[in-house]
This record gives C-alpha cells, sequence and structure tokens, in this order.
C-alpha cells in the first residue's frame, strides 16, 4: 500500500456498510479519501474518527446525488481542481426496492438503475479519463455489486 500513499481515491456510497470500511482503510494506509454520498453527516463523522485515531491519509465528505449526472460530473471537477484527479475509484453505492418484475413500480427500477447502473458507468467512465489526461498508468477501477 506504500505506492498509494497520498494518492487520490473516491469511493462512492462511502456513508455506510462496505464503503464506509473501505473509505476508513485507505485513510488509514495513508490516501487522500473522497467519499460521497446524498448525506455527508455519517463521512464528517468518520472522518473526524480517522483524524483522531492519526491515521496518515484524509477523508474528505462530498455530497453528490448519484442519481443526477450534473452531481457526479461536478464532483469529478471539483477532485480535478482541488486533488489533480482520481487515481483509483471504488464504485460501492448501490441499492435494492422490492420492485417484482411484475408487479413492481418503474420508478423502483430507474432509481435502482440510475445507482447501480449509471452512476457506476459514468463514474468508472469520468475516473478513467482522470487517469488517461494525467497518464495514470497503475490506477484502478473497483466495482462492488
Amino acid at each position: 500500500m506504500d505506492r498509494w500513499t497520498g494518492r487520490v481515491a473516491l469511493v462512492t456510497g462511502a456513508s455506510v456498510g462496505i464503503g464506509a470500511i473501505v473509505a476508513k482503510e485507505l485513510v488509514r494506509f495513508g490516501m487522500k479519501v473522497v467519499g460521497c454520498a446524498r448525506n455527508v453527516d455519517k463521512i464528517q463523522a468518520l472522518a473526524a474518527e480517522c483524524q483522531t485515531a492519526g491515521y496518515s491519509g484524509v477523508l474528505i465528505p462530498y455530497k453528490c446525488d448519484l442519481t443526477r449526472v450534473e452531481d457526479i460530473q461536478s464532483m469529478f471537477a471539483a477532485i480535478k481542481a482541488k486533488h489533480k484527479g482520481v487515481d483509483v475509484c471504488i464504485n460501492n453505492a448501490g441499492l435494492a426496492h422490492p420492485e417484482p418484475l411484475l408487479s413492481g413500480k418503474t420508478s423502483g427500477w430507474k432509481n435502482m438503475l440510475d445507482v447501480n447502473v449509471m452512476a457506476l458507468s459514468i463514474c468508472a467512465r469520468e475516473a478513467y479519463q482522470s487517469m488517461k489526461e494525467r497518464n495514470i498508468d497503475d490506477g484502478h477501477i473497483i466495482n462492488l455489486n
């Protein structure tokens, strides 16, 4: 993990569960981690916890609604402006609604597709472009599902 010290990771869905654990561990190993979610209160608390623990990295909470393309693009622009770009992208955000195929609501399906497929795809594309622009040849995109 030494080679990642000071490098930038994006973790989607970083407010709870696997995303929060991954973000915390990357901070522990010295990365600058942009943790995004619709509600950043829990990420702010996690960032404070990491700082109190003396971790060598930093967790940067970022409010982003992954169902909104504009929010995703704005997030990547902010990461570029403040941190030069993304070196690692952990597409962790995901959700499920109990919407059966034969009786489910279209709005529930659309929400699941927007977060689980479209946001993942857009974040992967934007992360790749960020790496390509900076000639990063050792970056990673990890998709969890």
